[in-house]
């Protein structure tokens, strides 16, 4: 419980252990510190020269070895008062400038924050992410996405599907992606075939928060993951206006 308390006070253990070495001992060299702490005395060194700043050992020469004495149990309780008093003025110092600091905690978390990706590796950082949301609205109209991320999109929706992570895709009327919704829509996992008149270079996904945007237009994909509830709140309608209005035609 006392090793606790001094460590309440910000003591490391290896300052614990060299102040009660000193305080059992009565006084002690660097030398004897090392051997009865196993401490390596370049480190003693350094943790003996925070103590004698914390007032917890002073120095004294005999001849010349230098001593190290251990100051009274009592400046325990000085140096654990000096502590008490910077908190308290920390706190009043914090709740006087609360206002202020809660302005701008408000207005950095009210604007969306806006990451950027390049390249096959980070594009799969923003499948991954959405792997860890229940749901996933995904709109792949593009038909480079596939052989761009060199097979991952295929493992993905396994792993997509393992996970019992429902969702809903809107792909093209292509072979390749009717192919694609052949083996991989389910009842949990509703696929879409949109006319190829629609097809674009950049597909999106919206899950959590987040909505993200790739394009595959160039040699490698470029993505973009916008986070902002009001974002995807907005982004999810839009994509059910245009699920609702293909599945009313993909049923006829």
């Amino acid at each position: 419980m006392f090793e606790e308390n001094l460590k309440a006070l910000g003591l490391a253990t290896e300052e614990i252990d060299i102040y009660l070495t000193a305080l059992e001992e009565g006084s002690v060299t660097i030398l004897q510190v090392a051997r009865m702490t196993k401490i390596p005395r370049t480190t003693v060194y350094l943790y003996v020269d925070s103590l004698i700043e914390k007032s917890l050992l002073k120095c004294t020469a005999v001849g010349k070895k230098k001593l190290y004495i251990p100051a009274s149990p009592k400046e325990l309780v000085k140096l654990a008062e000096e502590q008490k008093k910077k908190l308290v003025a920390t706190v009043l110092s914090l709740e006087e400038n609360l206002p202020q600091l809660q302005a701008v905690y408000d207005i950095s978390h009210i604007k969306p924050k806006i990451i950027y990706y390049e390249g096959v590796s980070e594009a799969k950082k923003i499948y991954e992410d959405s792997l860890n949301s229940d749901k996933i609205l995904v709109h792949c109209m593009s038909q480079q996405a596939i052989p761009m991320m060199e097979g991952y999109i295929e493992k993905y929706m396994v792993r997509l599907i393992r996970r019992m992570i429902y969702t809903q895709e809107l792909v093209s009327d292509s072979a390749q992606d009717k192919t694609y919704q052949k083996e991989f829509s389910t009842s949990r996992n509703q696929i879409i075939c949109v006319p190829s008149e629609f097809a674009t270079n950049v597909d999106y996904l919206i899950y959590a928060d987040k909505v993200a945007f790739l394009t595959y237009r160039d040699a490698k994909p470029v993505g973009m993951v916008i986070s902002d509830p009001e974002i995807a709140h907005f982004e999810r309608i839009r994509f059910q206006m245009i699920w609702e209005r293909f599945l009313a035609n993909s049923q006829l």
